[in-house]
């Protein structure tokens, strides 16, 4: 029943209202919930031979044996340490922010270059509107993201060198080789 009032509402509200109307719709199970625990009602339990209770119908079940692993199997190990989809995915995030952050230094270069060989402006010139100003800021502009770039790479190169020490080979780490 909630489940047809949950696809009818996202089929007829927009996509903004129907995470307002699906929390409305969690907070309102929730308290129903408390609601029946405080009365002591105790919730419903089908128990019985899934042959039975669906001849014809599909009916998964589920086992209760937790399955192990070997001591020595790398996965186990891996999952202690991360994995190598974890180091990737920090790393091409890393790779990302470095790659933005080098465009905009060269957007801000190319900016300062062409101020430094621009005319001077003619008429009336304010007080905040001196070029040697702009092009101070632009220059302090540059040295924090060049500050902030290398720290993105002494962040990736930390990142991969935890990888490696974790026992991943540099393809896995960088999504080039042959991944497990």
């Amino acid at each position: 029943m909630a489940l047809t009032l949950l696809c009818l509402i996202a089929e007829v509200l927009p996509s903004s209202l129907v995470a307002q109307s699906l929390a409305e719709v969690a907070r309102r199970e929730a308290e129903r919930r408390r609601e029946l625990d405080r009365q002591g009602v105790e919730a419903k339990v089908i128990e019985g031979d899934p042959a039975q209770l669906a001849p014809n119908g599909n009916l998964s079940t589920s086992s209760s044996v937790p399955r192990t692993r070997a001591p020595g199997d790398r996965t186990s190990e891996a999952r202690r340490s991360g994995t190598p989809r974890s180091y990737r995915t920090r790393i091409q995030r890393l790779d990302r922010e470095i790659r933005s952050r080098e465009e905009r230094v060269a957007a801000l270069q190319e900016r300062l270059r062409k101020e430094r060989w621009a005319l001077p402006k003619v008429g009336r010139l304010s007080r905040s509107s001196g070029s040697a100003t702009s092009q101070e800021r632009l220059q302090t502009q540059i040295k924090d993201l060049d500050s902030k770039l290398k720290q993105l790479k002494r962040e990736r190169r930390e990142v991969y060198d935890e990888g490696r020490r974790a026992g991943f080979h540099p393809g896995e780490l960088d999504g080039k080789g042959l991944t497990p």
